[in-house]
């Protein structure tokens, strides 16, 4: 199984879809990142595709979704797994039900010895299932639920009866259900998501200074939201709440 997914990193890429026809001018650019990728010139891939996300900040979701997993094969192909799991949850995060990605993080995440991002228990499918709806999606699932339990209301207002008392009630019901995605979303995405990326765990420091007071410690693989940035550091808020100062190549950030 392992050897299966470490073949689906190197060769996914030469899988992958064309670029987005409209956006004419990144389709050579792209073409030459996957051809140097194929070829083994892993440098100008990198280049090639981090610059196209660069300049291109009119990639649609799911062609920028592509590009974030290319460049995690990169990262993992190059010997830097930890970096490849911030990849691919960036990717994640446009494309948040794509099957390849998934397996890719979690291969990734064990060769950085990380414990895997779905446990398999209750309480991680439930999250998993709460969070596989993109925020686009996630508030169009609340508007046409919310819309469902207004129509029933209406129909209430209008014509009165038991049976229409116990279908707003259970339009009530399923417009909760349907904008729970989104609450989710609402309630743990953090304005500007980073992972960290150190080995072991980051250091965090009361002060952009390296001998600053050491006031926390995030484990490799955990989020932060960044709340400032320096040139050579990152004022992060940790998940337990503490605020300080991480060097700037500790953490990646998820938006891009």
């Amino acid at each position: 199984m392992r050897a299966l997914m470490a073949l689906a990193i190197l060769s996914c890429t030469a899988l992958s879809a064309p670029a987005a026809p409209s956006l004419q001018d990144s389709a050579p650019r792209d073409a030459a990142a996957v051809a140097a990728y194929r070829g083994g010139d892993l440098v100008r891939a990198r280049a090639e595709w981090t610059d196209l996300l660069a300049s291109q900040h009119g990639l649609e979701g799911r062609e920028r979704a592509r590009i974030l997993y290319d460049l995690g094969n990169v990262a993992f192909r190059q010997g830097h797994p930890l970096e490849a799991v911030g990849w691919y949850t960036s990717s994640l995060r446009l494309r948040p039900r794509d099957a390849d990605t998934w397996a890719n993080l979690e291969h990734a995440r064990r060769e950085a010895e990380l414990p895997p991002a779905d446990r398999g228990d209750l309480h991680a499918t439930l999250y998993r299932l709460l969070g596989a709806f993109t925020s686009g999606e996630a508030r169009l699932l609340a508007l046409a639920g919310l819309l469902a339990w207004a129509t029933t209301l209406v129909l209430e207002a209008l014509r009165g009866g038991r049976a229409l008392r116990w279908m707003a009630r259970g339009g009530a019901l399923l417009a909760l259900l349907m904008a729970s995605p989104w609450l989710y979303g609402v309630g743990t995405r953090s304005a500007h998501p980073h992972i960290v990326v150190e080995e072991g765990h980051a250091i965090v420091r009361s002060e952009p200074r390296a001998d600053a007071a050491v006031v926390a410690e995030v484990t490799a693989g955990e989020e932060v939201e960044a709340l400032d940035t320096l040139p050579a550091w990152v004022k992060v808020r940790a998940p337990d709440g503490t605020e300080g100062w991480v060097g700037a190549g500790s953490v990646f950030a998820l938006e891009r």
